[in-house]
């Protein structure tokens, strides 16, 4: 009985030794923990700022071949909103740009009189915004109203009047923190004839720009 005993219990070690090195063999190492960055959300308000460079041309309409051809610096401030569904991103965006925008009057493109210099002193736009959220980036188009000052100067002859127009576009947003984004932006905006010296002297005029801005969203 006893050796039964003893043979019961040696045997009883054995397996649990067999096991044991059974498990072993079959331990799989636990993967470390890589933490994931979260889904970009673009939904909330924000504020920010843009630099950029603008072109364009003024046209004096009752002159056959008579532009003023205009280029300059910008900068400015812009405000908005957005709402994201999945991917699809809504917004609303107001901006306003003072700019150095500006050239002299052009016969058919040559230069017919320097001292005669249009320049667009602001430009303000609201626009909507409908984009896609594709990895991180927001790629968007827009459009909306856009609204200008335009200074006609010749020696002490001088005339400023604003003009009411479209502006439409496109851009690519991208978060660099959780709270700050940059953007690259494209707009072209046509105004409307506006006569200028109290008189009539319908002049028109349209600009291209490209900018760069920075977003703060909160």
């Amino acid at each position: 009985m006893r050796f039964a005993s003893r043979a019961l219990m040696t045997l009883a070690a054995s397996a649990a030794l067999t096991a044991s090195a059974f498990a072993a063999d079959l331990y799989i190492p636990e993967q470390p923990f890589i933490p994931t960055s979260p889904a970009s959300s673009w939904s909330g308000a924000y504020v920010g700022v843009h630099v950029g460079y603008g072109f364009g041309e003024a046209i004096d309409i009752d002159n056959d071949g008579y532009t003023w051809d205009m280029s300059g610096l910008i900068a400015g401030a812009q405000a908005g909103v957005n709402y994201q569904m999945d991917g699809i991103v809504l917004g609303l965006e107001a901006d306003i740009a003072w700019t150095g925008v500006n050239g002299p009057y052009l016969f058919n493109g040559a230069l017919d009189d320097e001292d005669y210099v249009a320049s667009i002193s602001w430009m303000s736009t609201l626009r909507g915004r409908v984009g896609v959220d594709l990895d991180g980036y927001l790629v968007y188009g827009t459009a909306g109203v856009a609204i200008a000052g335009l200074f006609i100067d010749y020696f002490d002859d001088d005339s400023a009047e604003t003009h009411v127009g479209f502006a439409v576009g496109a851009g690519v947003e991208k978060m660099i923190t959780e709270t700050i984004s940059l953007k690259a932006e494209y707009l072209y905006a046509n105004f409307g004839a506006v006569d200028h010296y109290d008189q009539d002297y319908p002049l028109s005029f349209d600009v291209h720009t490209v900018k760069a801005g920075l977003n703060f969203h909160f």
